[in-house]
This record gives structure tokens, C-alpha cells and sequence, in this order.
């Protein structure tokens, strides 16, 4: 009996923690191959979305989590911009980061992004999009989205530092 009860609980106890990460959905609409990209050109974001805390409320059944209420546009949360530059230099891709509009034209790629926060004990990532765009913006090569949603009430405190290596690993996938 006693070996059941830990058994029962170690399975519990897995299943909570394997549901504690986000989803990342990663399309490549080219079939471009990442040894083709040298130069990436960053354009860092001018602010980030901010979704404020609210307390859910506990009724027969269980737990009922709250609707979340617009966005807020904020100044830039994070180092995105930073860690995407690592990440693409850690696959061989020199990068730089700049804003929109002041591209230089030696590069291979453009990466945008697109990061949403929410308030969990601290700050925590949401919600963060990375696009690849050819190099005189009309096409988006591919794109990357990393969400908490289902998990949003049970997650892991997911930052940029633990979500980008993932969603550039995709990305550069062949």
C-alpha cells in the first residue's frame, strides 16, 4: 500500500512537471538553408505588451483563472534582442542589432520579434514571436512562436535566456 502511494504520487508529480512548459511552433515557408545566412540584421523592438496580474478565484471543482485584460505597450522588458544575437552567433551567424528602418545592406537575413509579458511573482514571458526575413523585407522566411497559454496558471518561469535557444534551433533546423 505504502509502495502504491509513492508511485501514485511520483506519476502526479511528473505529470505536473512535464505540463510546466510552454508550446513552440516553428514554420519555415522557404527552403533556404542555414549555411546561406553569414549576416543577420536584429531590429530590436521599440517596447514590449504587458499583461497585468489578476487572481483568479477558486470555486466547486477547483480553480477558475482569470480573463486576461488588454495588453499594455510598455517600455522593453528583457534582453530579446541580446539573446537572439548570442543564439545566431552560436550557429555562425554574425549579427547585429539596430531598429527598423536603419538596415544595412550587406546581410542575409532580417529577425524580428515580438515579446509578451505577463506577472507571476515576477515577470515572466508570455508570449514571444521571432521571425526571419529575407534581406529586402518582402518575405518572411520563416517564423518561430514560443506561448505559455495552456500553461499559464502552471509553468516553469520561462525567460528569453531559456526560450530563444530552442526557437532559434528550429528555425536553423534543415
Amino acid at each position: 500500500m505504502k509502495k502504491s502511494l509513492v508511485l501514485l504520487n511520483l506519476i502526479i508529480i511528473t505529470m505536473i512537471l512535464g505540463g510546466c512548459k510552454g508550446t513552440i511552433d516553428t514554420i519555415k515557408y522557404s527552403n533556404q538553408n542555414k549555411d546561406s545566412f553569414k549576416r543577420a540584421y536584429i531590429i530590436s523592438s521599440e517596447n514590449s505588451e504587458y499583461i497585468k496580474f489578476k487572481f483568479g478565484r477558486f470555486q466547486y471543482g477547483g480553480y477558475v483563472p482569470p480573463i486576461d485584460d488588454e495588453l499594455e505597450k510598455t517600455k522593453v522588458i528583457g534582453n530579446t534582442d541580446t539573446i537572439i544575437k548570442q543564439e545566431l552567433e552560436n550557429h555562425g551567424i554574425k549579427a547585429i542589432i539596430g531598429k527598423k528602418g536603419e538596415e544595412p545592406k550587406d546581410f542575409d537575413l532580417i529577425v524580428e520579434y515580438k515579446d509578451k509579458w505577463r506577472w507571476d511573482f515576477k515577470k515572466i514571458l508570455d508570449e514571444l514571436e521571432i521571425l526571419f526575413i529575407s534581406p529586402n523585407g518582402d518575405e518572411i522566411l520563416a517564423k518561430s512562436n514560443f506561448s505559455i497559454y495552456k500553461n499559464k496558471e502552471l509553468h516553469n518561469y520561462p525567460t528569453p535566456e531559456k526560450e530563444v535557444p530552442k526557437m532559434i534551433n528550429e528555425l536553423l533546423e534543415n
